[in-house]
């Protein structure tokens, strides 16, 4: 918790050079001197009182800076995530204040990875983006002893990395932690039955008992029995809400007003279609109804997709068709539940603005477009391992004449066929283009619908310098956990990485990099110092290459500051 808090203070300040925060400043400038390395970065005299410190090509310009913290301004996460990280941000001084430690966890693990690409040179970037991924692994739920040993190496050549792009004041003692991080959880266990988050949490409540400034402790004391006696008496108060019998915060269930809607035809039928390829007992029928086709045209012999598409376009009024017409009474397959999907829902349906679904909020997108937080955000994976990313635009309930009911979401999916609505960038992230829409419902054949139980929440973080495509990042309920549908069930070598935001691999990428590191940007302004650090005048960087006494004159400058 506070190592991540504290490199992620020491990222910010150094990036932004943020004053009192950087980690570049004219002592870092002055050890790289006494070290004899990066002559480009060292100081120079640029006037009798002045120094220039060249830019670093760390230092991001203020074009960067601006489109840097625009990311993080206009981000929007899900009720419940964070805190709103949007109220720390200063665009016009170009400053991030006031972030708690929360607020730190969410920009390192995720906010951070998405607003850095495209900011500095990738040399930078890489690295960067590979620590956030190392703390994004170890605060994983569940841990791989094998993964971990790989994490301790892996830390470690990071670091190194980075300490061949920051200097050496960059890296404190904390930021050294991380390499020690790795073997702490392979000796303590998962990170969340340690950190301080509840503890932090637990003072704060005591601090809040102070009433008498003069007598601190007495005041936490008497206000922490208060609070036991209070304890000890909910438990005997049925009737009444308490913190132990109150519901908890989301609910499955509707959010907000309820409307009426009438179904028109083609979108009763995408409905219900789709109700119907999605219920287990409907498979059986599904598989005749295709047996159906390949004899009707055997003699064309049509191919998968072709029998897919007459199958989608027939199910329907064939399988009303059979049930209704086979003596269900002798055949044990027509269950009532087959009945009513066969007879299909009634066209007037009932459509809510929000829906909580196994934990998780949804909002339409026309209902949040006035909020803070961010809801509407949808993915869905296929049988066949596609996932489909969308924009939740209704919800509807399907009513089979009050036997059966279906909570459906309709969402705008980006066409993630094509290149146009999809793709994965160097780093790994998804980004998706929703100019470019699939399964719209314009076409019979078109799918908008699933199940809301189907439904897995994603963010959208929009970049102003890749217009019209928005960065994918998942999303996970709070105490919400996945215990898997079987009794026993063997480790997955893969189920430590369901928390993992990105697949990144970076190694190659910095190998290739780090051949060609320019130390310095033409793109950036440098820092000009007015006042001197003593009264002898800084010689300028020609004069310190080719003059011996020059040198010294440098270093006596730069120890006397």
């Amino acid at each position: 918790m506070h190592v991540e808090k504290n490199v992620s203070d020491n990222i910010l300040g150094t990036l932004l050079n943020l004053d009192g925060k950087t980690k570049d400043n004219l002592k870092a400038r002055c050890d790289l001197q006494d070290i004899g390395i990066r002559h480009e970065l060292h100081p120079q005299s640029v006037d009798s009182n002045k120094i220039y410190l060249p830019p670093a090509c760390f230092v991001m310009s203020l074009k960067d800076r601006d489109e840097f913290l625009k990311v993080l301004k206009n981000v929007k996460v899900p009720d419940g995530y964070s805190s709103n990280i949007s109220r720390c941000i200063q665009l016009k001084q170009h400053k991030i204040t006031g972030l708690k430690s929360h607020d730190s966890h969410i920009l390192m693990q995720q906010l951070l990875v998405v607003a850095l690409r495209g900011a500095l040179p990738k040399v930078v970037v890489a690295p960067l983006i590979d620590l956030c991924c190392i703390f994004r692994e170890l605060c994983s739920k569940t841990l791989n002893v094998q993964e971990l040993e790989r994490l301790e190496s892996r830390s470690v050549e990071t670091l190194c990395h980075l300490e061949r792009i920051f200097p050496p004041s960059f890296f404190t003692i904390i930021v050294h932690l991380v390499t020690h991080l790795a073997t702490e959880a392979k000796i303590a266990g998962p990170v969340q039955y340690r950190w301080m988050y509840p503890i932090e949490r637990f003072l704060f409540d005591l601090k809040s008992d102070v009433r008498n400034k003069a007598h601190p402790e007495g005041s936490i004391a008497e206000g922490y029995l208060v609070e036991e006696c209070m304890t000890f008496c909910s438990r005997y108060l049925d009737s009444v809400e308490t913190i132990f019998n109150r519901p908890a915060r989301n609910i499955d269930g509707s959010i907000g007003a309820t409307s009426h809607i009438h179904l028109d035809q083609k979108t009763w039928m995408q409905a219900h279609r789709y109700v119907l390829f999605n219920s287990n007992e409907i498979n059986p029928f599904r598989s005749i109804h295709k047996d159906i086709i390949k004899r009707q045209k055997r003699g064309t012999r049509p191919s998968e997709a072709v029998i897919n598409k007459i199958h989608m376009e027939n199910f329907v009024d064939w399988f009303q068709s059979y049930v209704m017409n086979s003596d269900g009474g002798k055949d044990d397959r027509f269950t009532e539940k087959i009945k009513w999907l066969a007879h299909g829902p009634n066209n007037l349906c009932r459509s809510f603005r929000g829906y909580i679904i196994n934990g998780t909020k949804f909002r339409t997108k026309n209902y949040e477009s006035n909020m803070k937080t961010q809801n509407s955000g949808v993915s869905v994976e296929t049988e066949g391992g596609l996932t489909y990313y969308g924009i939740l635009s209704d919800i509807i309930e399907l009513n089979y004449y009050d036997k059966l009911r279906f909570i459906l979401f309709k969402c705008d999916w980006a066409d993630v066929t094509s290149n146009k609505g999809h793709k994965i960038d160097e780093f790994g992230l998804v980004l998706v283009n929703f100019s470019y829409l699939i399964h719209t419902g314009a076409k019979s054949n078109d799918e908008p619908f699933i199940l809301a139980s189907q439904a897995r929440q994603v963010y959208y973080i929009e970049d102003q310098r890749n217009k019209d495509w928005l960065t994918v990042v998942k999303a996970k309920p709070r105490d919400v956990f996945d215990i898997g549908s079987h009794e026993t069930c063997e480790d997955n070598e893969n189920s430590h990485c369901d928390n993992l935001p990105y697949n990144i691999d970076i190694t190659s990428m910095l190998e290739s990099l780090n051949e060609n590191l320019d130390w310095t940007r033409d793109d950036a302004d440098g820092t000009t110092i007015s006042e001197a650090p003593s009264h002898e005048n800084l010689p300028l960087e020609e004069e310190y290459s080719n003059n011996s006494e020059s040198d010294g004159d440098m270093e006596n400058t730069c120890h006397s500051s």
